[in-house]
């Protein structure tokens, strides 16, 4: 059984999803930070390839981003991701 991959539109897709998502919880972000979460989310989930992994590990590296990116900012949202289906280019946040 070969491992599936996730391509680069499906990971530009959740990016885009948790980042309007989270930012929507709040206060819009000023342009320059949310691109900057933007691509930590991006890199965050581009890590784990396979869709499989993306669905087990993505969701704790990404609310670890998110974690660091409202330190930098000084805010804190609340909101967090909770599950990543790469199959449906679909994501849960709570």
């Amino acid at each position: 059984m070969g491992m599936t991959f996730v391509n680069q539109a499906v990971i530009e897709a959740l990016s885009e999803q948790i980042v309007t998502t989270y930012c929507a919880a709040a206060e819009p972000a000023e342009a320059p930070a949310r691109a900057r979460l933007m691509g930590e989310v991006m890199h965050a989930i581009e890590e784990p390839v396979g869709t499989r992994t993306l669905a087990e590990h993505g969701p704790d590296r990404v609310n670890a981003v998110l974690a660091d990116w409202e330190a930098q900012e000084g805010r804190s949202f609340g909101l967090r991701l909770i599950e990543i289906d790469p199959g449906r280019t679909l994501v849960t946040m709570g």
